[in-house]
């Protein structure tokens, strides 16, 4: 059996997200959020900082092996920079977050809430 890990996703990654058939396989785990992080909306996909707000996503129990495509999507540790995180139910999950100078001039989501556009 292939080794798993946890990731939480909140923009394109999400079910109805552009990307989210990279998810394909993986285990649903349920919606979860994050708090003291901000989102930002950078147009055709969001941005999710560390600040004062809550960030709302869903969770997935992941292959191992899929880890470096999500990175290439994420252009991680160049544009996002994985990170491993405890969200508000206690699980621990990776999750790709962005630089406060990387969103000055974008507008904030005060809903912490990313709705999937078509794509």
């Amino acid at each position: 059996m292939e080794p798993t890990t946890v990731v939480f996703v909140y923009g394109s990654l999400l079910r109805g997200g552009q990307y989210h058939r990279l998810l394909q396989g993986a285990e649903f785990l349920g919606t979860d959020s994050l708090n003291h992080i901000d989102l930002y909306d950078l147009g055709p996909y969001p941005m999710a900082v560390p600040g004062r707000n809550r960030l709302y996503g869903e969770r997935y129990r992941i292959p191992l092996s899929l880890l470096p495509r999500l990175d290439e999507l994420e252009d991680h540790p160049r544009l996002y920079r994985r990170q491993w995180v405890q969200l508000d139910s206690g699980t621990s999950a990776w999750v790709y977050l962005g630089r406060p100078e990387q969103v000055q001039g974008c507008p904030l989501i005060p809903s912490g809430r990313w709705l999937p556009r078509p794509s």
